[in-house]
């Protein structure tokens, strides 16, 4: 899958493997579907690297931890 613009540091699928999220130095967060390798969207808000990215049990949220010292909530039916 490419799209980011500098080095992955974490990936996690959601629940039911339907998204895989890809946290980035881009400072980003990227959701893809699988199936397809396609793009679903980019989370922007941090400032700095984007060290992990974690999905709560059912998949209504996905966190992500970055070098700015916060920690971002993030549901991806907003997207």
């Amino acid at each position: 899958l490419r799209g980011h613009s500098d080095y992955v540091r974490s990936v996690a699928w959601n629940h039911d493997g339907s998204l895989l999220a890809s946290g980035s130095y881009d400072n980003t967060v990227k959701l893809w579907d699988p199936k397809t390798m396609e793009e679903k969207g980019t989370l922007r808000g941090h400032s700095d690297y984007v060290r992990s990215v974690a999905w709560n049990h059912d998949g209504s949220l996905l966190a992500s931890g970055s070098y700015d010292n916060t920690v971002k909530l993030w549901d991806p039916k907003t997207m």
